[in-house]
C-alpha cells in the first residue's frame, strides 16, 4: 500500500509528545513491512523533503510552535501536489488538531483513518482548575466595571457541534483507538459511530538498552516521567510523598519532564512541589526534560515508576518502564489499565487518590520480590502484545477496511464550514 501520514508532530523536529512517537513508530513499522510510506509534518527550523530512516519526510516551516492553526491548510497543499504523483491509497492522521482536514478538502476521495490520541477538549477539561468563589466574584464585577459581559468558564463554552476535531473525526472512514477506554468515552461523549471505531494498540519498538536493564535492582528511587502538569497526576503524587516517606524513609523521588504551570499563579510546578514538600527537599530530584536516549539510564537507577494520571490514553513512558522491568504504579483511568493487563503486570490506582498511590508505592518498595516479579511479567507483556508483527497486521487490516468503505461511499461532501 501507499500510505501518507500527516502529523504536525514528527521527530526529531517536533518531537513534543506521544503523537510524534506514535507517528514515527508506525512509519518505521509499515516501511519495514514493505509499504511505501511518506510523512507530511512541520518543523520550527527547516522546510523541504528529506529521506530519514529510509522514509520520505515532507516538512513545512513554522517557527511559532503555538500557532498550529495554519498547518492543516498549508500541508494540505503539499500533500495534494504529492498525491497527484504518488496516488496514495490511504491517509492517517490524529484527531487532535484535525491536521488532515486541509488535505481532505482538496482530495475528498482519499480514504482516511483517524487515530485517537486525546482530544483537546478532554485535556482542557482535565487540566481545568475550578476557580474559588472569591475569584468568580472578582471576575464578575471586574467585567461589569469594564462594561463587558462576564466570560463563561471552560465547561460552559464547550459544544460538540462546533468542535472541529470531532467534526473532522466523523469524516474518517475508520477511527482507531489505542485504548479501549478512550474509544468508549468518545463513542459516548462525541457520539462517534461505534461500528467505525476499532481498538488497535500502538506499536512499540523497545531499545536494546531498555531490554538489557537488569530486573534485580535496589535503588529505593521512585521516578515520575512526563510533563509536570495537572493531567499527569503530579499533585496527587506530591500529596502521597509524605505518607510514603513516613513508611519508607529511604525513598528518593525523581521528577523527569518539562515544567508546566501549577495551581498557584506565578509558580511553575517544580517550585510549587518544592514549596509543598519543603520538609522533604533532600528526598526530591528534578531533572527537567531529557533526551530520549537518556531514558534507559534513568530507568536503570529506578526501582518504581509512578504514573498516577487523571487520564492517560496510551503513555509510552509506561511501556518504557515495563520494558525496563520496573515496578509500575499506574492510573486505571485510561490506557494503562490495558497495558498493565488489569493489574497483572503492575499495580493500578484510581485517579485523585494520594492514599492509594502511597499504598501501592510502599508495597513495591517493601516487597522487592513482588516488584521484580511484576517487572518480568511487564517486560514479557510488551514483547508479546505490542510487537511489530501483531500491530502491523492490525494496522494493515484497518487501512483495507477504510479503503473499502471509501470505495463503497464515493467522494465526501463536507457538512461543516471551513
Amino acid at each position: 500500500m501507499k500510505i501518507a501520514i500527516i502529523s504536525y508532530e514528527y521527530p526529531p523536529d517536533t518531537a513534543y509528545g506521544g503523537i510524534a512517537t506514535y507517528m514515527y513508530q508506525i512509519a518505521k513499522m509499515l516501511t519495514q513491512r514493505g509499504h511505501l510510506v511518506e510523512v507530511f509534518a512541520c518543523s520550527p527550523y527547516r522546510s523541504g523533503t528529506h529521506i530519514e530512516d529510509g522514509i520520505k519526510i515532507h516538512r513545512i516551516l513554522e517557527e511559532n510552535r503555538t500557532n498550529r492553526r495554519n498547518f492543516s491548510g498549508r500541508i494540505g497543499k503539499v500533500f495534494a501536489e504529492r498525491h497527484t504523483i504518488v496516488h496514495f491509497d490511504v491517509v492517517e492522521g490524529a484527531e487532535a488538531g484535525a491536521h488532515t482536514k486541509g488535505s481532505l478538502e482538496i482530495n475528498p476521495d482519499i480514504p482516511l483513518v483517524i487515530k485517537l490520541h486525546t482530544p483537546t477538549f478532554m485535556i482542557d477539561e482535565i487540566n481545568y482548575v475550578e476557580p474559588s468563589l472569591q475569584m468568580k466574584i472578582r471576575r464578575f464585577f471586574g467585567a461589569l466595571r469594564r462594561g463587558q459581559k462576564p466570560k463563561p468558564f471552560f465547561h460552559e463554552l464547550y459544544n460538540i457541534n462546533t468542535d472541529i476535531e470531532r467534526l473532522h473525526t466523523l469524516e474518517a472512514d475508520e477511527i482507531t483507538t489505542p485504548s479501549k477506554a478512550l474509544g468508549e468515552k468518545l463513542i459516548a461523549e462525541w457520539q462517534l459511530p461505534s461500528e467505525k471505531v476499532f481498538h488497535i494498540p500502538n506499536p512499540y519498538i523497545p531499545s536494546e538498552e531498555l531490554l538489557n536493564i537488569p530486573v534485580e535492582t535496589q535503588t529505593d528511587v521512585v521516578t515520575f516521567i512526563g510533563r509536570l502538569e495537572l493531567r499527569k497526576g503530579v499533585l496527587e503524587l506530591t500529596q502521597a510523598i509524605p505518607n510514603i516517606l513516613q513508611q519508607y524513609p529511604k525513598a528518593k523521588f525523581r521528577f523527569v519532564g518539562a515544567l508546566w504551570p501549577s495551581p498557584q499563579p506565578g509558580l511553575d510546578m517544580r517550585r510549587y512541589i518544592e514549596k509543598q514538600l519543603k520538609r522533604y527537599s533532600n528526598s526530591l530530584e528534578f531533572t527537567g526534560p531529557i533526551p530520549l536516549d537518556s531514558i534507559p539510564s534513568i530507568l536503570a537507577t529506578t526501582d518504581v515508576c509512578v504514573f498516577p494520571s487523571r487520564w492517560e490514553n496510551f503513555p509510552n513512558v509506561c511501556l518504557e518502564a515495563m520494558v525496563a522491568a520496573r515496578g509500575v504504579v499506574g492510573s486505571n483511568a485510561g490506557g494503562m489499565f490495558d497495558m498493565l493487563d488489569s493489574g497483572k503486570a503492575g499495580l493500578l490506582v484510581p485517579p485523585h487518590a494520594p492514599d492509594k498511590i502511597a499504598e501501592a508505592v510502599v508495597e513495591l518498595l517493601k516487597n522487592p520480590k513482588l516488584r521484580m516479579q511484576l517487572g518480568r511479567v511487564a517486560r514479557d507483556r510488551v514483547l508479546s502484545e505490542y510487537n511489530l508483527e501483531r500491530i502491523g497486521a492490525l494496522q494493515e487490516a484497518s487501512y483495507i477496511r477504510a479503503i473499502e468503505r471509501r470505495q463503497a461511499l464515493g467522494k465526501r461532501v463536507a457538512d461543516y464550514a471551513v
